[in-house]
């Protein structure tokens, strides 16, 4: 009970380890991610350094492909510019299993001691800080954790050992590699429990190798189970990320399976190489696993991308999720920058009425068209709010930053309003025939909406009107809201419905009237220059 207690501690702590991070390591890096992922556009070979560095970063090659997709989706990157990303990717989280197989132990106190210090000390008070100690924090669990896996083999009987040992075929450990890495989404972590398993002797080096071989393809398939809902260009690089694993996989296989029909018994030969350094060797069985599966795909580029696309070709929403103006290029000349910022942001604004139905003509309405150009123009939303935040980081003149400070303010209000305006539309398809008060709410809505959509381009005068048609009515909606309470107006279900879409009418309203001043301040800023 003892072994079985210690084992599932260290599991525990091992996987709260890596998840405390690779957690924190997004955090305190992300942003310095998405700037050396970006940088990928220069050659293949840069591409696949970038990729490299981002994945010894993140130490989750998954995150980075995820990432890379989303950067596709956005246009940003180009499938065929993010394949070496990725790739390299895979090679970057090696890191971790070659820290893995060292004796740590007296390390793992040392760090305990010092992220004990800096919560007692207070060390973590700025964000900054209390990312990288987190860092710590999940180096130190991850460590404490194979030290129990390694203690929890000496309490099991030697012939129960012995048993386990014997139990282990490269089919068998090829399915516990896969089965591993596909639940811990992870080919490092299964790695690293091999590493572990190795060091305590419930396996040899030989069946580690078809256990790693497993994890290396399972992980493949679990970044395609993380992609989730993702379609289209930005599922592609998922798909990408499997070639790697399975092209890695095929190529060392191949070589084990070749010579060991020249007599040369790899079996035998892994194990008299590891004897004095087995996870060592398991190591680097695993780096070479990513190191030729990404050289492949690299060095074949082309194809990979063909292949990935005929697995997932181009969705209607990949049209809407890029950026029409923006783009890294533009940033060496701040003034026109801001100028495709506003662009960018103005076309956003002229696109909110497709996010809301049309009540008077509810046949041609379609909710998953308008869910499409949601998901497209949040995308693009979140593209152009990172375009400003690199811009801003660029010392620009008074003018410039405050034009960027104000298009910065209209970006987030405008992605706040697009969700707004999305719940509100899944509050309306909730009904068959929306009852009057919800109908005019929602024509209200439309109404308002279009309002802005021509004002962006408009005279000043009707800015002025939007501004005028937004200012409070909370004593209209709160009386709305006492008749709703009393029972007056719909009962139950239907009169909780309406008061939500009562509140998201309130708060669409309200958005808009903070955007229409966004617009009013813009002119002026232009009628002053």
């Amino acid at each position: 009970m003892l072994a079985i207690a210690e084992l599932l501690a260290g599991l525990g702590l091992l996987f709260i380890g890596l998840k405390l991070l690779s957690g924190h390591l997004q955090q305190a890096m992300g942003r310095r991610v998405r700037a050396i992922l970006k940088a990928a556009t220069r050659s293949r070979l840069i591409g696949l350094a970038c990729g490299t560095l981002a994945g010894a970063i993140v130490q989750s090659s998954n995150a980075v492909t995820l990432i890379a997709g989303n950067l596709v989706r956005g246009g940003i990157l180009t499938t065929r510019d993010a394949i070496p990303v990725v790739a390299g990717a895979n090679i970057g989280t090696s890191a971790l299993v070659f820290i893995a197989s060292v004796d740590l132990k007296v390390a793992v106190l040392y760090l305990v001691a010092m992220v004990g210090i800096a919560y007692q000390f207070r060390l973590d008070r700025t964000a900054e800080r209390r990312e990288w100690i987190g860092v710590l924090l999940g180096l130190a669990l991850l460590f404490l954790g194979l030290s129990f896996i390694k203690l929890a083999p000496q309490d099991v009987p030697r012939e129960t050992m012995a048993a386990l040992l014997n139990g282990v075929t490269p089919l068998v450990g090829i399915l516990i590699g896969f089965a591993a890495a596909t639940l811990t989404q992870s080919a490092s972590t299964a790695t690293i429990l091999c590493v572990a398993a190795i060091g305590t002797g419930a396996i040899d080096l030989s069946d580690a190798f078809f256990i790693v071989l497993g994890a290396n393809f399972g992980s493949g398939i679990a970044t395609l189970i993380s992609a989730g809902n993702l379609q289209g260009t930005g599922k592609q690089l998922c798909f990408a990320h499997i070639f790697v694993k399975l092209v890695g996989c095929l190529v060392v296989y191949l070589a084990w399976l070749g010579a060991d029909l020249a007599g040369y018994e790899p079996a035998a030969r892994i194990v008299a190489l590891g004897q004095n350094g087995p996870s060592f060797v398991i190591s680097v069985v695993f780096l070479l696993l990513q190191v030729t599966g990404a050289a492949a795909t690299t060095l074949f580029c082309g194809t990979t991308e063909a292949l990935a696309r005929r697995f997932s070709p181009p969705s209607q929403e990949d049209n809407v999720s890029k950026p029409h103006f923006i783009d890294d290029q533009a940033m060496v000349d701040p003034p026109s920058a801001l100028e495709l910022a506003a662009s960018e942001t103005d076309r956003l604004i002229g696109n909110l009425p497709e996010l809301l139905p049309d009540l008077d003509q509810r046949a041609a309405d379609n909710a998953a068209h308008r869910a499409l150009h949601w998901r497209g123009a949040h995308a693009v939303g979140e593209a152009t709010g990172h375009f400003l935040v690199e811009l801003i980081d660029r010392h620009l003149s008074r003018e410039d930053l405050d034009l960027a400070l104000l298009l910065q303010d209209r970006q987030r209000l405008l992605l706040s309003l697009q969700d707004t305006l999305k719940e509100f539309a899944d509050v309306t398809d909730g009904y068959e025939a929306p009852p009057p008060l919800l109908f005019n709410l929602a024509e209200a809505l439309r109404t308002l909406v279009l309002e802005l959509a021509e004002a962006r381009n408009g005279p000043q005068s009707e800015i002025e009107l939007l501004l005028e048609l937004t200012t409070d009515r909370s004593t209209v909606l709160d009386r709305i809201r006492r008749t709703l309470a009393s029972g007056a107006i719909g009962t139950g279900e239907d009169a909780r419905k309406l008061l939500v879409a009562v509140s998201l009418f309130e708060r669409a309203v309200w958005l808009l009237h903070r955007l229409a001043g966004t617009l009013r301040d813009t002119a002026n800023a232009a009628n002053r220059t």
